[in-house]
C-alpha cells in the first residue's frame, strides 16, 4: 500500500521552476500499474512529475508557498485515487495535469481577489495557424505582458498555460480538460488571437 505522508513529506524539495525535464517517461503504463502497490514504482511517477507540476502551479500562482500547498494536495489526490486509475489511451500525465488544474481551479475560487499570473513562457506564444512570427517582444516590459494575459477569460488563460508552460500536447490537454483535440487547437487558436489583438491596442 503506498504511504502518502512519506511521499509528500520526506521528498517534496521545491524545484528550480524553470529545470528541463524529459518530455516522457519510460514504460510509464507498467509503472503506474506497480505504483498501485509498491511504494518505489509510485516514487519514480512521483519524481518524475513533480518538477513539472510544481513549475506548471509556480508558474500559474507565482507565490512558492501556495504553489507547495496545491502540490501536496495534487499528490495526495493522486495516491487517492490510483488504485481505480485505469489507462484510456491517455497518458498518465494528463490524468495528472487535470488533477492539478481543478486543484488550481479550486484555490482560485476560494480567493477573493485572484493573484496574477506569472508569465516566464508568454514570449513562446505564437499563432499556430500563421507563421512562426513571435508574438511578444522579449523586450516588453513584463507588467504589460501580465495585464494582457489576466484580461483574457480564464478559459484562454488555462489553455495557453497547459500549452506553453506544462507543454502539453493537443490530445493531452483534451484530456485535461475534457474536450476534443480540434477543440484545443481551436481553443488555443482563439487566444492566442484574442492575445494579440489586446496587445496590439494596448
Amino acid at each position: 500500500m503506498i504511504n502518502c505522508n512519506t511521499h509528500l513529506t520526506l521528498t517534496f524539495k521545491p524545484v528550480n521552476e524553470t529545470t528541463s525535464q524529459s518530455k516522457m517517461l519510460e514504460n510509464e503504463s507498467e509503472i503506474v500499474e506497480r505504483a498501485k502497490k509498491h511504494d518505489d514504482a509510485f516514487e519514480i511517477l512521483y519524481n518524475f512529475y513533480f518538477p513539472k507540476i510544481y513549475g506548471y502551479i509556480f508558474k500559474r500562482t507565482g507565490n512558492r508557498a501556495v504553489a507547495e500547498d496545491i502540490v501536496s494536495l495534487t499528490f495526495m489526490k493522486v495516491v487517492q485515487h490510483l488504485p481505480s486509475y485505469k489507462d484510456k489511451g491517455h497518458t498518465f500525465g494528463a490524468w495528472l495535469y487535470k488533477i492539478a488544474t481543478n486543484n488550481l481551479t479550486d484555490h482560485y475560487r476560494k480567493q477573493s481577489k485572484r493573484k496574477h499570473v506569472a508569465l516566464d513562457a508568454v514570449s513562446e506564444l505564437k499563432d499556430e495557424t500563421a507563421d512562426n512570427q513571435s508574438i511578444v517582444d522579449h523586450n516588453l516590459a513584463a507588467h504589460k505582458i501580465q495585464t494582457i494575459i489576466n484580461s483574457l477569460e480564464k478559459k484562454h488563460q488555462q489553455i495557453i498555460s497547459l500549452k506553453y508552460y506544462a507543454q502539453l500536447s493537443h490530445e493531452e490537454i483534451a484530456e485535461t480538460l475534457q474536450i476534443s483535440a480540434e477543440n484545443s487547437r481551436i481553443m488555443l487558436h482563439r487566444a492566442v488571437k484574442k492575445f494579440k489583438i489586446a496587445y496590439e491596442t494596448a
